[in-house]
């Protein structure tokens, strides 16, 4: 008995504590009345709690807007507007431009390409369309840079109807709204959720380099998210341009998606100049570091949003533990891929002093396996505008054999210490590089730019440590490589560098993979994309919370007194303590 007594004594003194804490000074009758209030509010709304989780766990439905009058989705569709250019069968002139842009606002505030129905229609028209169109696509590439079919094939073609798959099969999943169950204090009771909604009328700028996959299989985002599309592909590839354009004519309704630049004499800096003049809700730009700054520029004039898929300098690290055999034949294949005119090849390897000339043999003897004769037809692509003279090339694109020209100079002058281990020739007039290594030191003038050809470049070095800090100290490139067995080393150059995205012990592979954003940081690019990560690219990310009301609480939860000023006394300490518990 005097063993209970004791534990009954401290709960009671506890208890008498409480009650002359509460009592002690003016406020404390309305501490104990709001306590008490505060008990009562939370049993009335239990039952209203359990009453809403149905709305909480189940999805909520989505009323999209929609014009009277129009009807189906497709190129034969039927609208009460009439349009003067979109849907033309001829590509739009620079003239047009102001038009095409109203027009194509006006399809997206018509509400026809919200409803998941036609955005699934819309993207297996663009499946249709590649599916019955393998042989012209493969066709306009081989005409335009000579690429190997099997570098195409994957490339431009696959990777593009393997996005298409992955965005039907997601497509519901990947735009619903997302539930956010964080409690707070402040807000409750309420629910909340996060809407993708879509941007509106994007513009998709693509490159020549990869007409397809960075054309077409950005356009498949834009559209999975809600957009409808003005698409500007690259005048450097004219016969892949106008295919694009017929595709599109011919499979897709063109409120979704309609394509400007082929048939437009130029380089086509007139034709994005002036769409950049326009009301755009999104630009999408792939291309290089100098052209994107000036379309940043463009778009900060109309605080127009933008995504930004650069280039830059790519570095591979190769220690003194890694599989120098391995290490050789990837950077050489990832090199020499579409003649090296692609923003995530491996631009340079930073090699162990140790094993330099181990590695640099590994490079000559892989060089040769996978090109033994870069001049033969199909072994390798070449430059873009090699056939520039012939009909339909656009003006200027020969610059690009006299660049690499200049490159293979400096090379072969060696006035900066650099060492050709092999290759260092071309023809230009054809547009062909032989694949080139060259040893060289920080201070050669081919380390100053991304070179966007067949040359790779290799740097020893002695100590990781100034090898990742000479990296940080250069603009942050679109993809770092890394060959090691040693995780230390590997950990290291991951923590104590930048990049858009690192493959360890492989080159380009991060690329590949469908559930990975890829993107750029910094000067390499900004916005990230591929799978859910381009519907999110495409998409307003807005947050929503409805806040409940009618719990029968008598506004004591629902619509707390104490965020009405004037704040004094009680009201500042409730506000203190919603604050911390929010």
């Amino acid at each position: 008995a005097p063993g209970r007594a004791r534990p009954l004594r401290v709960r009671f003194a506890m208890l008498s504590g409480l009650y002359e804490r509460l009592n002690d000074g003016s406020e404390g009758a309305m501490r104990v009345v709001f306590l008490a209030a505060a008990g009562v509010g939370a049993g009335l709304v239990l039952h209203r709690v359990l009453r809403r989780i149905d709305d909480l766990v189940s999805a909520p439905r989505r009323r999209f807007r929609s014009r009277h009058g129009d009807v189906g989705v497709g190129p034969e569709y039927v609208s009460k507007t009439t349009y003067s250019v979109v849907g033309g069968a001829k590509p739009p002139a620079l003239r047009d431009v102001p038009t095409l842009v109203a027009e194509m606002r006006d399809a997206f505030e018509s509400g026809v390409t919200l409803p998941l129905e036609h955005r699934r229609a819309t993207l297996r028209a663009m499946r249709a369309a590649f599916a019955e169109n393998e042989a012209s696509i493969l066709a306009a590439v081989w005409e335009d840079l000579r690429r190997p079919e099997g570098e195409t094939l994957y490339y431009d073609f696959l990777l593009v109807k393997t996005e298409l798959d992955k965005l039907l099969k997601n497509l519901r999943r990947w735009t619903a709204p997302r539930r956010v169950n964080a409690f707070s204090l402040l807000t409750f009771p309420s629910s909340q959720s996060i809407e993708r909604e879509p941007r509106g009328t994007c513009l998709v700028i693509g490159p020549f380099n990869y007409p397809f996959a960075l054309t077409a299989g950005v356009v498949a985002g834009a559209i999975a998210a809600g957009n409808n599309v003005i698409l500007k592909p690259s005048a450097d590839v004219p016969r892949s341009s106008a295919l694009l354009f017929n595709l599109f004519v011919r499979y897709v309704d063109p409120r979704f998606v309609s394509v400007i630049g082929p048939g437009i004499a130029g380089d086509g800096a007139d034709v994005v100049t002036e769409l950049m003049r326009q009301k755009l809700d999104f630009v999408f730009f792939t291309g290089s570091t100098r052209v994107g700054s000036i379309i940043a520029r463009k778009a900060a004039e109309t605080l127009t949003p933008c995504a930004l898929e650069l280039g830059g300098k790519n570095p591979v690290f190769v220690d003194d533990t890694a599989d120098l055999s391995l290490a050789a034949k990837q950077c050489v294949w990832g090199r020499t891929l579409n003649c090296g005119q692609q923003c995530i090849a491996p631009e340079y390897v930073l090699c162990h002093r140790s094993k330099l000339e181990p590695f640099v043999e590994q490079l000559r003897r892989w060089t040769q396996t996978l090109v033994p004769d870069p001049y033969k037809e199909g072994a390798m692509g070449r430059l873009v505008g090699w056939n520039a003279a012939g009909p339909g090339g656009a003006g200027g694109v020969r610059s690009a054999a006299a660049r690499v020209a200049a490159l293979l100079e400096t090379a072969r002058d060696g006035k900066h210490g650099e060492r050709v281990v092999c290759g260092g020739g071309m023809d230009a007039s054809r547009g062909v590089v032989e694949p080139t290594v060259v040893v060289c030191g920080w201070d050669s003038p081919l380390m100053r730019e991304e070179m966007f050809a067949p040359i790779l470049c290799v740097v020893p070095y002695d100590n990781l440590g100034e090898a990742a800090r000479a990296v940080r100290l250069l603009a942050k490139p679109l993809a770092l490589y890394v060959f090691s067995r040693n995780r230390e080393n590997t950990r290291y150059i991951l923590d104590n560098t930048t990049s858009g995205g690192v493959t360890v012990n492989g080159v380009l592979y991060h690329v590949g993979h469908g559930a990975l954003p890829f993107g750029g940081v910094g000067e390499s690019g900004v916005g990230a994309y591929h799978g859910e990560h381009s519907v999110r690219c495409f998409s307003h990310e807005k947050p929503t919370l409805r806040k409940w009301r009618d719990c029968f609480d008598g506004g004591l939860l629902t619509d707390p007194f104490f965020v009405y000023g004037p704040h004094d006394g009680i009201k500042k300490t409730l506000l203190r303590a919603v604050a911390e518990r929010s």
